[in-house]
């Protein structure tokens, strides 16, 4: 009877073990799916930086070139106005301004609707039929 109590605990041990490891094996497939899943996530996560890096390069860029043409533009800013200091009107008081505005052009009325237009005179030597 020892050595058939021996053999069943044995049985026993050994399907303890087999259900053991099938567990552990279940939870090593999670573990992987789990990795895989982080892999994918982190993949997008890399396309995102990679696209905000591109993009802040692009504004960099892009500050670098404003702020070439906004010295440029202090530079012809400055040549014009020393070009424009050489200028001197007759009758001008030194040291004041020496521009002034433009008087607007004024369009002419369009004729109130009814009136009839008023339209060139040419008589010479032409007669209506």
């Amino acid at each position: 009877e020892s050595g058939v109590s021996l053999v069943n605990r044995t049985g026993e041990a050994l399907t303890d073990i087999v259900e053991r490891v099938s567990n552990i094996a279940e939870l090593i497939g999670d573990i992987a799916t789990g990795a895989q899943e982080q892999s994918v996530g982190l993949g997008e996560i890399n396309v995102g930086v990679t696209e905000l890096d591109k993009v802040t390069q692009q504004n960099a860029a892009m500050v670098e070139e404003a702020t070439a043409a906004s010295t440029t533009l202090k530079q012809e800013a400055s040549t014009l106005q020393q070009l424009v200091a050489r200028f001197r009107l007759r009758n001008a008081a030194p040291g004041r301004p020496t521009a002034r505005p433009a008087p607007s052009a004024r369009p002419e009325a369009a004729p109130a609707v009814g009136e009839p237009r008023k339209r060139a005179v040419n008589d010479a030597g032409w007669q209506d039929f």
